[in-house]
């Protein structure tokens, strides 16, 4: 990340802080939403299907789930939608609550699951409300740019800065896939046994 862009993030405070409001809007949201259509049962989870599944297929079924999001936000950063990505992140927000609200309530009886998802919440979660909060900060540039023809030297820079932690964010998703479908083919085996 250059000098620019390190600037950039780091004097866009406020917006940092509507992602936050946006975050815990969401949380209520979940919270509503859980208590408004019934908390019905838990099933349990059947771990002997999951450690049957080949290794290939869980980091495809994780790379999708994890993937779409970065791509969609990108591709919004460069044509700069702000409200857009906003609204992504607090439906994304909404089903981070949801699942916590499943991974409280399933703790009681399975604390396997909690074993299988925690690094979702503790480790992949901030990784992409980072990624969110630098998009929505860049997408503000890229929207001004277009009216106003003298900053689009400084814009390059900006975007060129971007395009390159982009693709970082996007190796680093790419190998928590992997890394977390080889945690959970290695323990849902060991649980089997």
């Amino acid at each position: 990340m250059n000098r620019i862009m390190k600037k950039i993030i780091l004097t866009e405070y406020k917006r940092l802080i509507y992602l936050i409001i946006i975050f815990v809007v969401s949380l209520f949201i979940s919270a509503l939403i859980f208590v408004l259509t019934g908390q019905g049962s838990m099933n349990s989870i059947n771990y002997e299907n999951i450690s049957q599944l080949p290794l290939m297929t869980i980091f495809l079924k994780n790379f999708k789930r994890n993937i779409v999001y970065f791509i969609s936000i990108i591709c919004l950063t460069f044509i700069g939608q702000s409200k857009i990505i906003n609204g992504l992140f607090g439906l994304i927000s909404v089903y981070y609550g949801l699942s916590v609200i499943y991974l409280v309530k399933t703790i009681n009886f399975d604390k396997i699951y909690f074993i299988l998802t925690f690094t979702d919440y503790f480790v992949f979660f901030p990784i992409l409300f980072y990624f969110t909060y630098i998009s929505s900060v860049v997408s503000k540039y890229s929207k001004k740019s277009k009216k106003v023809e003298t900053i689009s030297c400084k814009f390059d820079i900006i975007m060129s800065s971007y395009i390159k932690l982009a693709l970082l964010f996007l190796i680093m998703v790419s190998a928590y896939s992997l890394g977390y479908s080889y945690y959970i083919s290695i323990l849902s085996r060991l649980l089997v046994k």
